[in-house]
């Protein structure tokens, strides 16, 4: 149970500093405005087309429809206690990411971007949540022996989700690296509570 609460703290640590450096940093700041013009350059055309797509399965409806079936999934493998662990680790980030949105709200504003700016309230990224939270759900509720391949498909969609809403100009790289560890910080939460529960 030591292991998955020092992950879930290392998680929010790396998130604090990111954070900071985001908000902070006058260089990171630059670099992550720079990794943003070079992504979302073709964001009117066939690629901002696809990532429209792609970031689409980041939004509330088929969140839902996913963390239903992860969550009827784990009740019927695991039991209760299980499906509560999953629903508490997909609310729980997405929630944590909302409140996070309201406190860290404030413009960084960078001349490299002219006048399509990134909105004050992006970090951390809500869609980028959304997917590895439902990565780390299906993890917990599929059989054993699929965890990997779970594990596998979930992070190329995180990435492909994380990637199409910095195409369209939506988030920084750093807003979706924030995503990702307010989620992993909650998946490693909930380990730590289902091995306490267990043992």
């Amino acid at each position: 149970m030591k292991r998955p609460i020092a992950a879930s703290l290392g998680c929010l640590l790396a998130l604090a500093l990111v954070a900071s450096l985001a908000f902070g940093s006058d260089s990171l700041q630059h670099l992550d405005a720079r990794a943003l013009r070079w992504l979302a350059t073709d964001r009117e055309g066939g690629l901002g087309d696809f990532a429209t797509v792609i970031a689409y399965l980041g939004d509330p409806l088929p969140q839902l429809v996913l963390l239903a079936v992860a969550a009827l999934l784990a009740l019927r493998l695991y039991g209760r206690e299980r499906a509560l662990a999953v629903l508490a680790l997909v609310a729980g980030a997405n929630l944590t990411t909302q409140l996070l949105k309201l406190a860290l709200a404030q413009p960084r504003l960078q001349p490299i971007l002219g006048y399509y700016q990134v909105g004050d309230s992006a970090f951390p990224s809500g869609h980028s949540t959304a997917a590895a939270a439902m990565t780390y759900a299906f993890v917990l509720a599929v059989p054993t022996r699929l965890r990997v391949l779970a594990g596998v498909v979930g992070a190329v969609l995180t990435v492909a989700v994380g990637a199409s809403v910095v195409i369209l100009h939506h988030h920084y790289p750093s807003d979706v690296l924030g995503g990702v560890l307010v989620a992993s910080a909650w998946f490693f939460a909930a380990v730590a509570a289902l091995r306490a529960r267990a043992g």
